[in-house]
């Protein structure tokens, strides 16, 4: 099969892409390794009830995304979930804070509906993890587990930066490996365990300290009707999830869940049902001024994803979906290499992260 553009990984970057490349009418594939699309915006089901154990929930800051956010409520996808966060500070549960008030989305059906929203039949071949990416000639190729190729005219890489790098390092030169470095990405391990006692008065809690946990959510206060069973998801700490990474999930869940009974006494006696370990989790220091990376390559090899931005969903998105514009741009464009417009971009839309050396600050 032949496409202009195959899209690495079926998160909420590849999403946002999905939908400028089709309007600028090329051809896609997205390929996947799970059975779902999402990626780190996860989803599963426990007696038909969704559980979000990957991204909790979602803000808004730009005006592209609100236009997003907006569409995305009125096709009742989404819905503003709580306006304040608890905290765990000084070894105590303390109220949200008035400077720190402002709506949090989530959704009804779990945050992978925000990438079903839009996928089409088709976009997306599941369960297809690439094992290469491969030049030959003016194409690329890429090449699935099960052995099938596919050819395309550019490659879009949306996957956590670590697995990009790792299928793309023929491509990425001193330079560019250079600045890469700069963005440190953690892991996190992830607990559905289900309430007993009763009910929390909070909604979430992000822990402040170093800590066994960095966030309890009450996932059930997300559901509407009210579900049958009231399950909460904690998220551990980088370091501890850095420590039990490798070792026996259940027993790191028992370790966070006896935390978590000490934060909130309700959760004591709560039921561990479910650990998932995800390897790259997070990026601790993502590039703030960079939306997304090309490559310096003669065709267009594009990185996008929540590396780029704050390091959260409306990062993603607007990276995913501005990596899209500017890739279907090139690809359009009857003109290449020279006389193209410059690759990349930030939010003052000037600067190509090809030469941009990042910063290690955060915003």
């Amino acid at each position: 099969m032949d496409v202009d553009v195959v899209i690495l990984g079926a998160g909420l970057a590849a999403s946002a892409a999905a939908v400028p490349l089709r309007s600028a009418g090329l051809s896609f594939v997205v390929l996947d390794k799970s059975r779902g699309v999402g990626g780190r915006a996860a989803t599963r089901r426990i007696d038909g009830i969704p559980v979000d154990h990957g991204a909790q929930f979602f803000t808004v800051r730009s005006r592209e995304f609100a236009e997003t956010v907006r569409r995305w409520q009125v096709a009742g996808i989404c819905s503003e979930w709580t306006a304040g966060i608890h905290r765990y500070e000084d070894g105590r549960l303390q109220p949200p804070r008035e400077d720190e008030i402002h709506a949090r989305y989530a959704c009804p059906e779990g945050m992978t509906a925000l990438a079903k929203a839009s996928f089409l039949p088709g976009d997306v071949l599941r369960e297809h993890p690439v094992v290469s990416v491969e030049k030959s000639g003016s194409s690329f190729v890429t090449t699935s587990a099960n052995g099938s190729s596919l050819r395309s005219r550019a490659v879009l890489a949306t996957l956590p930066l670590p697995q990009n790098r790792a299928l793309l390092e023929d491509f990425i030169d001193e330079p560019n490996r250079f600045a890469l470095d700069f963005i440190p990405v953690e892991p996190c391990l992830s607990a559905i365990v289900e309430l007993q006692g009763p009910s929390p008065e909070w909604k979430g809690i992000q822990v402040k300290e170093e800590d066994t946990l960095s966030w309890l959510g009450a996932d059930f206060s997300k559901r509407t009707p009210a579900p049958p069973r009231r399950f909460v998801v904690l998220h551990a700490s980088a370091g501890f999830s850095a420590a039990h990474l490798d070792g026996d999930l259940s027993a790191a869940g028992r370790l966070m869940l006896a935390r978590a009974g000490q934060i909130c006494p309700s959760l004591a006696g709560s039921d561990l049902l479910h650990v998932h370990r995800w390897r790259f989790a997070r990026a601790s220091q993502p590039l703030n001024d960079v939306t997304y990376w090309r490559l310096p390559n003669d065709d267009p090899l594009y990185l996008a994803g929540d590396a780029f931005g704050r390091g959260n969903i409306e990062s993603a998105w607007l990276s995913g979906a501005t990596a899209a514009r500017q890739l279907a741009l090139e690809l359009t464009t009857p003109y290449r290499r020279g006389g193209m417009p410059e690759a990349g971009t930030t939010r003052r839309g000037s600067v190509s992260p090809s030469t941009q050396v990042p910063s290690t600050s955060t915003r």
